[in-house]
């Protein structure tokens, strides 16, 4: 029988998670990880085997989580679809300026900074943003139906896009330090724009 685990994974994983996303993958070393979460460096690479795949554990959680996200803010049906996108962008907006540091999404980070070196990031990723722009389109559809708008799954399969595109335009504003109220404004017209095309 296997030693018994000395520390809780998911206390792990949210450190690794917390240095990963702060500091970046090649600046983050598993001593690291092992000091702050109170793990033993020879422990986390008996369970994981190497720092790529302590890294993968923790990017298909967060991922994971982006997708739970998305799945709260676009619940239920909007008063009408400009309400439905701005439902979702104003919850991106809220969530990307909650970090002081302004640390953008670990999701797109890791995509631009690993993505042609580690391709399975980009495997991942692209299945979450799948998801979430399936969230979206169905939310639209919901919404058209209730408010009697003449929106087909096909019409509303490229606004869903546009959305989640949008999202990621604002979360990599906010890298840049773009003020909060800009990005709320900037999210409210693109709301506005998706409405109005419908």
């Amino acid at each position: 029988m296997g030693r018994p685990r000395r520390f809780d994974e998911e206390t792990l994983l949210d450190v690794g998670q917390e240095l990963f996303w702060s500091r970046g993958y090649d600046r983050t070393s598993m001593e690291e990880i092992a000091a702050a979460s109170g793990a033993g460096v020879s422990s986390l690479y008996a369970i994981y085997g190497s720092k790529l795949a302590l890294f993968l554990r923790i990017f298909g959680r967060y991922c994971e989580a982006r997708v739970e996200l998305a799945a709260e803010a676009t619940s239920g049906v909007s008063e009408d679809l400009g309400s439905a996108v701005a439902e979702y962008l104003d919850r991106i907006v809220a969530e990307c300026t909650s970090h002081a540091d302004r640390r953008g999404c670990l999701m797109l980070n890791s995509v631009v900074d690993l993505g042609d070196r580690f391709p399975e990031i980009r495997v991942v990723a692209d299945s979450a943003t799948a998801r979430i722009e399936d969230l979206l389109h169905d939310k639209l559809l919901r919404t058209a139906a209730a408010r009697s708008v003449d929106l087909s799954s096909v019409e509303a399969r490229p606004l869903a896009a546009r959305v989640v595109l949008a999202s990621q335009g604002l979360i990599q504003l906010s890298r840049l330090r773009v003020s909060a109220s800009h990005l709320t404004a900037s999210a409210a017209h693109l709301s506005g724009t998706v409405g109005h095309s419908s």
